[in-house]
């Protein structure tokens, strides 16, 4: 070592204290690495004074440093740096060549502001012997270690290190250390604590389990957890939960218990087993979280997709399910009856009253079926004003259906007492039984319903058993429907007219159109085949505009004095544009609508008051006569004539037909008074004897019509054939209506 220049023996500790600066980085990474580091970088420094090529040893010393190394001048301009230096800040040697100011190097590269600018000045001062360090984040992310050391003489030497990966792996670590606070104190908050031991008594529980269950800490300490038993859970839960805490495994479930008042309160729970030495339960540690909310959220959203929303009945889902019908059931019922019911005038409830006692009404006639239902039998309402029983069992399966069928009918015909309103409405009931019948849901509901729809043709109130002969019945009228929808469109329909006579003059006043079905197989159909069902079908809507279209037509080449007399469906009213299919009749045709009379039944008048009132208005303005038929068969015949402005009134042909019955006579001699009363013409029909013709004509009657007078006829038909007066005593048929 003697032979060694001062300068080598210094250059050589340098390197010692390279070496051990490395041996601490790999080691550990601590502050004494960089101590170490500035120590050599100060020896060399000492070491070049002596040297000629001092600089470039200074370059060789300090590439070997695993740190970034700069000096910098008193002036802060760089006087050497590493190679590592300017890979950290992404820059070239060239970059970072002496003389290159400091604040060139850092100030574009950083995100921020590591340290005022006058600190940077005052660290490079002469004297000033302050070391600094800080964290400078570069605009690309990355975060920097700057160690200054300042030097005696001026200037100072930076030590900068990429600790990025330590830096984020710190922000990371603060962020997951606030979660787990945040965490831990919503847990705190939230979860339900109590430890017992292993007989089950309590030792141990928080707040929110005291909270929970109504029951202070002191009441709680010592007690034995049966204390909070609600009864709810069967044995066989208890029995497998102790069996699986006693072989040291966790238990999980959700469990009701009861509070102090009383309260039902339902808790997800974690029972813990706490093992001793010899690995067996010493204790119990139960976690629970309050989830009664939910499970009250879950049972009232069963309920509510098995309940009617109004009347608390089963629905159509539920009621078959737990009846166990269908054919994916495993258990099919032994027997069973199903009633379908339907209540009759509610529309009318609902019309004139309003929803409100519409809504309660329902609500009544559900607690009445229910009283009718014993243990074993289900409720339903299946929508609207339609009901549904099923009664299981019994010995007699088809009378007690019928019995029970006779006793709804009989219930809800007794008057109901609603917000002050006395109603009355009616039952009909269509039964089915189970499995004789079937035994699927919808096929067995689709019978109930065709022995309903009898029990309603036959006049409602009242109940019916399915037979199959329904069943057949609905066939063929569904073969009619599909053969009347084709005739529709084939255009397979034409018009008869039977004439109305003026009873003073006995001549032909109207001749009232009449359609037939002219079917290619099965030759001509009358009306009473088929209308009803185009009723029921919505059919009667094209057919019914074809009716007055092609009457108006057929009539303006009758003579003037004659007029038309058309029947209109309640469909065609209900649908809302008769006026406007009247009106582009009449346009087409050019008849004069003072010759048009419109033919209406009492059905039309019972729904939509107002709006039928408006379009009677409407058509009554416009010139057309307005004729109620079939009067005297309703139950209101009489208000409607005070309501609507009618024309002209036909007394239905059960009265005529009648005669001379006193009853029958009493009928029509009061509907003539009252009809002249009210300044309406009276039409008789149904005359078939010339008796008949006589006794009406004594009574008042105004115009006449039957077989007596003529059948109907075709168009062609009857503009050769009408009927006049002849004599006195008698009639006979002349020339063309039109006279020529």
């Amino acid at each position: 070592m003697q032979s060694l220049s001062r300068s080598e023996r210094t250059g050589g500790w340098a390197m010692l204290l390279v070496a051990a600066a490395v041996v601490l980085q790999i080691g550990t990474g601590t502050l004494v690495t960089y101590v170490l580091l500035l120590c050599a970088v100060l020896l060399w420094i000492v070491a070049l004074v002596d040297r000629p090529d001092s600089a470039a040893v200074l370059d060789r010393a300090i590439e070997i440093v695993p740190a970034g190394i700069c000096v910098f001048a008193p002036d802060l301009r760089v006087v050497a740096s590493n190679e590592q230096f300017a890979s950290i800040h992404g820059l070239t040697r060239a970059d970072v060549e002496p003389g290159t100011p400091l604040r060139r190097i850092v100030e574009p590269r950083k995100a921020g502001q590591d340290a005022p600018d006058g600190d940077i000045d005052a660290i490079g001062e002469a004297g000033v012997v302050r070391t600094s360090r800080s964290i400078l984040e570069l605009r690309d992310g990355r975060f920097i270690s700057v160690s200054r050391h300042p030097m005696a003489g001026g200037g100072l030497i930076e030590v900068h290190r990429d600790i990025t990966s330590e830096r984020l792996a710190e922000i990371h670590a603060n962020e997951t250390i606030q979660e787990l606070i945040e965490k831990q104190y919503a847990i705190d908050q939230a979860v339900i604590v109590a430890i017992t031991d292993v007989k089950g008594g309590i030792n141990y529980v928080n707040d929110n389990f005291c909270a929970i269950s109504g029951y202070s800490r002191d009441e709680l300490i010592g007690q034995n957890h049966r204390l909070l038993k609600s009864g709810v859970h069967p044995r066989e839960l208890f029995r497998d939960m102790y069996r699986r805490l006693a072989s040291g495994h966790v238990w999980r479930g959700e469990l009701c218990n009861r509070a102090k008042s009383g309260r039902l309160y339902w808790v997800d729970t974690v029972i813990t087993p706490q093992l001793g030495p010899d690995g067996k339960p010493v204790a119990y540690m139960a976690i629970r979280v309050d989830i009664t909310a939910r499970k009250e959220a879950e049972a009232q959203l069963s309920f509510a997709a098995t309940h009617d929303s109004l009347t608390g009945l089963l629905n159509r889902c539920a009621l078959f399910d737990q009846a166990r019908i269908g054919l994916g059931s495993d258990v099919q019922p032994s027997g069973l009856s199903v009633h379908l019911i339907d209540l009759d005038g509610f529309k009318r409830v609902n019309d004139t009253f309003g929803h409100d006692v519409g809504d309660d009404l329902l609500k009544a006639v559900a607690l009445r079926l229910r009283s009718l239902a014993s243990d074993l039998d289900l409720v339903a309402r299946l929508g609207g004003d339609e009901f549904a029983m099923i009664r299981r069992g019994g010995h007699d399966l088809r009378e007690a259906a019928l019995d029970l069928g006779r006793q709804i009918v009989e219930t809800i015909a007794e008057p109901f007492e609603i917000e002050g309103h006395r109603l009355d409405i009616s039952a009909s009931v269509g039964i089915v039984l189970c499995p004789e019948q079937g035994s699927n849901p919808a096929d067995l509901l689709k019978k109930a319903d065709l022995a309903l729809y009898e029990v309603k043709a036959a006049g409602r109130d009242g109940h019916r058993l399915y037979q199959p002969a329904m069943l057949e019945a609905v066939k063929a009228e569904k073969a009619l429907e599909a053969d009347l929808r084709r005739a529709i469109s084939a255009r397979e329909f034409e018009l008869h007219y039977q004439p109305i006579l003026d009873v003073e003059t006995r001549a032909v006043h109207t001749a009232e159109a009449l359609v037939r079905w002219r079917h290619p197989v099965e030759g001509l159909i009358a009306p009473d085949r088929f209308i009803a069902l185009a009723e029921r079908t919505g059919l009667i809507q094209p057919l019914s505009e074809w009716i007055i279209q092609r009457a108006c037509l057929d009539a303006v080449s009758w003579s003037p004095g004659v007029q038309l007399a058309v029947n209109v469906s309640a469909t065609q009213f209900k649908r809302g544009n008769l006026f406007d299919v009247v009106m582009r009749a009449l346009l087409r045709s050019g008849l004069n609508p003072r010759r048009l009379q419109i033919e209406v039944t009492e059905t039309v008048l019972l729904e939509q008051q107002s709006e039928q009132l408006q379009t009677f208005r409407r058509l009554k303005a416009m010139g057309a006569t307005l004729v109620l038929d079939d009067f005297g068969t309703g139950f209101s015949s009489a208000s409607y004539l005070t309501n609507f402005p009618f024309d002209k009134i036909k007394i239905d042909k059960s009265f005529i037909q009648g005669l001379p019955r006193r009853e029958c006579a009493a009928v029509i001699a009061s509907a003539v008074v009252l009809a002249k009363g009210l300044g309406i013409s009276v039409t008789a029909e149904g005359i078939e004897t010339e008796s008949q013709f006589e006794d009406v004509r004594s009574m008042g009657i105004d115009f006449a019509q039957g077989y007596l007078f003529g059948r109907p006829v075709p168009y062609s038909q009857f503009m050769c054939a009408p009927v006049i007066q002849d004599d006195p005593g008698r009639v006979r048929r002349t020339a063309a209506v039109g006279g020529g």
